[in-house]
């Protein structure tokens, strides 16, 4: 089975997830999926990792799914068939609630399972060609998980158009639905990545852990839930030595040490 996922780590706790697949446009099969999951997981518990970047080989993110998968699922029992989109489910978990934040790149395209793990990301930057699209229910299956974070994400008459029509858009369109943060001119989009990463590196690891944990925690609450949640997040965080740090830094006019 081609594909693989690429494991890059620099200096600065920066570990780089690369889908590579060029065969298949970068498209994910079920071993890269079972790989993508663990490399989540393995970030997860890695203190020494404080940003992941996530993006595909030869500048090209991810076109989807290989079809071959799809198509061997047909006639399978209901057990196989729960297993392999369990599997699915699991990537899901690794990625949202991965506690390091992740930067999605996309470039060329993002298509099906591509666009749905830009929809995991805590941040996806685009080049302005990219094509963005869920093509499943012109292939007869309807995008499952896919919705479920779309619905999420933007307007409801919106995520409902380009579930039901298939109708694929640029990455400009995305940005000004609130699909991805923003779309960036092609030449300028590795500079645009690092200046991202920067702004992540200069803030608290343990900060910016919590936060995370904050969204997951109140994005489905109602207001006094969420309220509630906030105080004991913050009560919490507030005696750590991280905000000592961050407090005495500011009051010293020096970067602080992480």
């Amino acid at each position: 089975m081609s594909g693989a996922i690429g494991i890059e780590r620099d200096a600065r706790g920066v570990v780089t997830l690369r889908i590579d697949n060029p065969a298949h446009r970068n498209a994910l099969n079920d071993a890269m999926i079972a790989a993508l999951t663990e490399a989540f997981r393995a970030v997860a518990r890695d203190a020494a990792c404080r940003v992941v970047v996530l993006r595909g080989a030869g500048g090209m993110f991810c076109a989807g799914r290989e079809i071959n998968d799809i198509r061997a699922l047909q006639g399978a029992g209901m057990d196989v068939l729960n297993a392999a989109y369990a599997r699915l489910l699991e990537l899901n978990e690794a990625a949202y609630y991965c506690p390091r934040p992740v930067v999605a790149v996309l470039e060329r395209y993002a298509l099906g399972a591509g666009i749905m793990l830009a929809g995991w990301s805590d941040i996806a930057l685009a080049d302005e060609g990219c094509l963005i699209g869920y093509p499943e229910v012109r292939i007869g299956l309807p995008p499952t998980q896919t919705t479920i974070q779309l619905i999420r994400s933007i307007h409801r008459k919106a995520a409902t158009e380009l579930l039901l029509t298939a109708r694929n858009i640029r990455a400009p369109e995305a940005a000004q639905m609130g699909l991805i943060t923003r779309a960036v001119a092609p030449a300028a989009l590795d500079a645009e990545v690092e200046t991202v990463v920067a702004a992540l590196l200069a803030g608290s690891p343990e900060a910016i852990s919590r936060t995370k944990q904050m969204i997951w925690k109140t994005e489905d609450a109602d207001y006094r839930s969420a309220i509630a949640t906030g105080v004991d997040v913050i009560s919490v965080a507030a005696a750590t030595a991280s905000a000592r740090e961050g407090i005495a830094a500011f009051v010293e006019k020096r970067r602080p040490q992480w």
